[in-house]
């Protein structure tokens, strides 16, 4: 699922049809006014990205329309005002290239709609395996009604089951996406434990001990990370966040790892689509959510850079 670079398809600008010819307003105003449209034979340029330490860049040398832009290139990936899942891709600093979160063909017009949000919920990857009474599953095959252990009442059943895909180009654009890795072995966890940047974990070591004064507390997976063990990470064929939600905060066990169920506290519900957060209000009220008790303390900001893990 990780990787060190990954590939997405773009169109060249001069591939793509404007209104009225040329682009005087700028790219950006001109394809939120809409009316674009993808040229009669257009083909996708793949390009090849890597994270560097200021953002994304060109793993390889790539042709956009008449330029040839070369490895290590800087690329900004926006959004387009209006136009969910479309992406103004610049190389350098000037525009370039267009992206799609979804399949693009000719004759297509662009998308209409509201953006989703620029965060992640606090979420685990499909793929990460929670204990449950009958042994590890696949948190992307959990649902309502399903049984979980947690660490301190023994096992409870699901109350509510979220789900989000992200695609490659959506984290590019918005680096909230992106997912956040831990390595074997740092909070107990066999393999690599992957969840969302918002994703709390529990710390019941020394350092919430000597640094706050407290046996164990909750730190987000975002505020670990240190490019060593704890680091963000590009998934070629996107992510898919599942979020669990109990009748009262708990803490599983995710790889081994111990971690927080879906408590939305001041941010959780942040990270929810329109879509997601009608679902679960039909399951329980935001007042309702907003009244929660946090099952152990939570540091938020500075507070956690004390527990970072490779210290």
């Amino acid at each position: 699922m990780n990787a060190t670079c990954i590939t997405v398809g773009v169109f060249a600008l001069d591939q793509i049809l404007l209104p009225g010819g040329g682009a005087a307003k700028g790219w950006p105003q001109r394809l939120a006014e809409g009316g674009a449209a993808l040229a009669d034979g257009a083909e996708p340029v793949a390009l090849s990205l890597a994270l560097g330490p200021d953002g994304p860049v060109l793993a390889r040398p790539a042709r956009l329309g008449r330029t040839l832009w070369p490895e290590g290139a800087n690329v900004q990936v926006e959004d387009i005002a209006g136009r969910q899942g479309l992406f103004l891709v610049r190389c350098g600093g000037k525009p370039a290239a267009l992206a799609m979160a979804a399949p693009w063909t000719a004759g297509d017009g662009l998308p209409e709609g509201a953006h989703a949000p620029p965060e992640a919920p606090a979420a685990f990857a499909a793929g990460t395996l929670i204990d449950t009474p009958d042994g590890p599953r696949p948190a992307g095959s959990l649902t309502a009604g399903d049984v979980v252990t947690t660490l301190s009442n023994g096992s409870r059943p699901l109350r509510w089951v979220g789900r989000r895909r992200v695609s490659a180009i959506e984290m590019l654009a918005r680096p909230g996406l992106r997912p956040v890795v831990l390595a074997p072995g740092l909070l107990g966890n066999a393999r690599e434990l992957v969840v969302s940047a918002r994703q709390r974990l529990l710390i019941d070591d020394w350092r919430a001990e000597v640094y706050f004064g407290e046996d164990r507390v909750l730190v987000s997976a975002g505020a670990l990370v240190d490019d060593q063990g704890v680091r963000p990470m590009l998934a070629e064929a996107g992510v898919e966040y599942v979020v669990l939600l109990c009748d009262r905060h708990e803490v599983l066990l995710a790889e081994g790892a111990l971690s927080e169920s879906f408590h939305p506290g001041d941010e959780g519900l942040e990270g929810l689509d329109a879509e997601a957060r009608a679902t679960l209000a039909q399951v329980v009220s935001e007042a309702d959510l907003a009244r929660r008790r946090a099952a152990y303390p939570i540091l938020r900001g500075s507070e956690a850079r004390a527990l970072r893990l490779q210290g």
